[in-house]
């Protein structure tokens, strides 16, 4: 267990003798730091300055008693309690960063994905950046599976929730004569308007996003995603929606 405790600090980007310090705290409970030197088998100096920096990322604790200071642990969920709340600024950083990328050369770019894990990632991370109460337009093929053949039901729960939380409405174009096929349970799980679009358009088989200024396309069969980011594509696909959108039939 313990080689194990060593490998998963270390892939919290842990040093070496910081792995040594953290654990020997850990096992001592509150004690100095000659204590935790001894027992990590490091310099007295080297020791203070670990315990020092750990104590100024919030990992321990500390606290004066009659000229000596005293370093403890909390709790070994300290580590979980510090990289939630990190993850949480990631997300939010993340979301800014997405806007502030290249905004001010307006630099055209695509990314491309082929795998299940990969396109499941991206929407996820494009689900967390968006802003609350933004709109998403997609068209979609009801039971064409596209979702089905990348999402499992855990992650659909995930992304529906993510859309709650952030009271995002979406705008669905469907092909003519398919929102028969829409699972009413679906429906009222997400805050969606749906429009049948006219009968020269029974054939679409894909699903289209447009999203916080990128265009998404992607594909079940085979696993395939692009998301463009373009001056002029971007508004161009929005005009064209905006057409349809006034041609088609409302639905719910």
């Amino acid at each position: 267990m313990l080689t194990e405790i060593k490998n998963s600090l270390k892939e919290l980007w842990f040093s070496g003798n910081e792995i040594k310090v953290y654990i020997a705290l850990t096992e001592l409970g509150e004690s100095p730091a000659a204590a935790v030197a001894k027992k990590s088998n490091l310099h007295r100096t080297t020791t203070i300055s670990i315990l020092n920096k750990l104590a100024e990322e919030n990992y321990l604790s500390t606290h004066r008693y009659r000229g000596k200071i005293y370093y403890w642990v909390e709790t070994p969920k300290t580590i979980q309690g510090i990289l939630a709340n990190k993850l949480a600024i990631a997300e939010q950083l993340g979301g800014m960063l997405t806007q502030l990328y290249r905004s001010d050369t307006k630099f055209p770019f695509a990314q491309i994905y082929d795998t299940k894990k990969g396109i499941r990632n991206f929407i996820e991370k494009s689900l967390l950046a968006i802003k609350p109460h933004s709109v998403i337009y997609t068209i979609d093929t009801p039971n064409m599976g596209n979702y089905d053949k990348i999402f499992g039901d855990d992650f659909k729960n995930i992304f529906l929730n993510l859309k709650q939380k952030k009271l995002i409405t979406t705008r669905t174009l469907v092909p003519y004569q398919s929102f028969k096929n829409i699972d009413v349970k679906k429906l009222k799980a997400q805050n969606i308007v749906i429009r049948e679009m006219p009968k020269e358009i029974n054939d679409f088989q894909g699903s289209l996003w447009l999203m916080d200024g990128q265009l998404v396309l992607f594909s079940g069969k085979p696993p395939f995603l692009v998301s463009i980011f373009h001056p002029i594509i971007n508004p161009s696909v929005k005009g064209i929606y905006d057409f349809l959108w006034g041609i088609s039939t409302p639905k719910t």
